[in-house]
């Protein structure tokens, strides 16, 4: 199959289908309120069951993960009577091992980490889907029409579909922002280059940015995903395309930790940055006005902001690009506009009922209940069709749990009313700030001049086999611990050292063999996959 123009063979609505929908979702209408169960679901409904994350955070008034006011209207207005069965988010992959070791594992598996969907796969443990989407679906395999990279990524290397997939929007992820005020003061610009972003860092660590006498503040910071953030400046992934070959890269892990071992050695970084592991240090010393460069999930910086900007209103805060380095200009990660969610369980009693309620979560009318909620109770539309929330406290209460139910819906159908929990018609000035600070970050980070490093997006990477996951993931691993090892440790072991050991350590668990397979999969692979640069520009109207 020759390579396709993603941006426009895979847009496109639901227009043509909606009429359909709206028929086969009968009473699941968006406007109708949600109501407490009457005690038993119909008896003329097929049952199944549907895993569920519980992340401990549903309020005790809403009920639990398995019974609240949204199951009970999934229960209530979708085709089948579904049972969900909730999975500690933290310990989902040992809590399905035991329930597939058990024979209890749920009719319809959803799980964010692909690379445990595909140990599934590996396993054989899930059930190939064409025959009951060709036979069974209607929404599901409409939507698969429009958005062909559904089954390109949910397809496996025996050539049968096994995973059912999320459409979005592209969402930023990490960030970088970096404190205009001290900039100004200190009479320099945003950097660039990897070379600018060292001296701007220097300046913010020993020139007293703040003005309080003390040198007390840090350049940036180097904790949690900064670190990874740093790598991305350098291309320094594990597997990149070079040459028009798909190759292990080794010469990137130099300058990225030279780099990051300057930082440190000068002081310009905290030098418990290891011990950092959950980045809580850095969140603190960026809400206390004493981080110059704060790297982080955009998430995080946004939470933070408005500590700073109530501790210091004078804070300004810019969104910077990635500085260029030697080898180019990169992006931080991001949630592509596809992600693999789910599969069918091989040994589900009743693949067709699993498959008419996949088809009601993806059914337009539901989508937009459980993305906006109930009309007039949730939400208002206002003349130009946007909606209004009715009390945001009373949503947040009832709605703020409920992301994981929409985890293979068809989400970009629906206007968002809010960025990072922000309100786009806020009359906040702190809310407004962010909020100008986010449009940057996307004009900035979703670019397809400047992509994240790697031949594809994590989520996306092929399939292997038990033996090579093993290879990359210690691979991975290995070199990040090694390599912390070098920055810290001063003279007594150098990055050149470090990255000798990596090389060997590589090849001597079986980096070779992985390498190859790469290579010869790339060759076979390159006119029909999903690459970095296509996630970049994939629209959906």
């Amino acid at each position: 199959m020759g390579k396709q123009n993603w941006s426009k063979t895979m847009i496109g609505g639901f227009a043509a289908v909606t009429a359909l929908s709206m028929v086969l979702a009968g009473c699941g209408s968006g406007s109708e309120k949600p109501q407490a169960a009457d005690g038993e679901k119909s008896e003329a409904k097929e049952k199944i069951s549907v895993s569920i994350y519980d992340r401990g955070q549903i309020p005790k008034e809403e009920g639990t993960y398995s019974d609240n006011r949204w199951t009970q209207w999934i229960n209530e207005n979708g085709p089948v009577g579904v049972d969900f069965v909730p999975i500690p988010r933290n310990e989902s992959q040992q809590k399905y091992s035991m329930l597939f070791a058990s024979g209890d594992a749920p009719d319809l598996v959803l799980e964010y980490d692909t690379d445990f969907l595909n140990s599934l796969w590996t396993q054989k443990q899930l059930l190939p889907l064409d025959d009951i989407v060709e036979k069974s679906s209607t929404e599901y395999k409409a939507l698969l029409e429009k958005v062909p990279a559904l089954r390109t990524l949910g397809t496996k290397p025996d050539g049968k579909l096994y995973n059912i997939g999320m459409v979005t929007k592209p969402e930023v992820l990490g960030a970088m922002v970096i404190r205009q005020d001290w900039l100004d003061k200190l009479g320099l610009e945003v950097p660039q280059t990897t070379e600018e972003l060292y001296a701007v860092a220097d300046a913010f660590a020993n020139e007293d940015p703040d003005g309080n006498g003390v040198k007390d503040t840090f350049g940036m910071n180097l904790s949690q995903f900064a670190s990874f953030y740093v790598d991305a400046m350098f291309q320094n992934e594990m597997f990149i395309i070079e040459d028009d070959q798909l190759v292990r890269q080794f010469d990137r892990i130099k300058p990225a930790y030279e780099f990051k071992k300057k930082l440190f050695e000068n002081g310009i970084v905290d030098k418990d940055f290891l011990s950092d592991k959950n980045g809580q240090k850095a969140e603190q010393d960026f809400a206390s006005g004493k981080l110059g460069i704060y790297l982080a999930y955009r998430s995080v910086i946004s939470k933070n902001f408005d500590t700073l900007k109530n501790t210091d209103p004078n804070a300004k805060v810019t969104a910077m690009a990635f500085p260029e380095s030697e080898f180019g200009r990169f992006g931080p990660d991001f949630n592509p506009s596809i992600q693999m969610t789910g599969a069918v369980n091989a040994n589900a009693k009743n693949p067709e009922a699993v498959m008419k309620y996949i088809d009601f979560m993806v059914t337009p009318s539901t989508v937009e209940t459980l993305m906006n909620g109930v009309e007039g109770e949730h939400y208002t539309k206002e003349s130009d069709g946007k909606i209004k929330p009715v009390d945001e406290k009373k949503n947040e209460t009832e709605m703020g749990y409920l992301n994981d139910y929409r985890m293979f819906m068809p989400k970009y159908i629906v206007e968002s009313s809010n960025v990072d929990g922000r309100q786009l018609d806020s009359a906040d000035p702190i809310d407004k700030e962010w909020l100008a600070i986010a449009a940057e970050m996307d004009t900035l980070y979703l670019d397809p001049a400047h992509p994240h490093p790697g031949f594809t997006h994590a989520k996306f990477r092929p399939s292997l086999d038990k033996a090579m996951t093993t290879t990359f993931n210690d691979g991975w691993n290995n070199m990040n611990d090694t390599m912390a090892k070098a920055v810290v440790s001063g003279s007594g072991y150098s990055v050149d050292q470090g990255v000798e050991d990596v090389k060997k350590s590589w090849y001597a668990s079986g980096g070779q063999a992985l390498e190859d397979w790469y290579k010869q999969w790339y060759q076979d692979n390159k006119d029909s996959w999903i690459f970095m640069e296509q996630l970049y520009t994939m629209k959906f109207e």
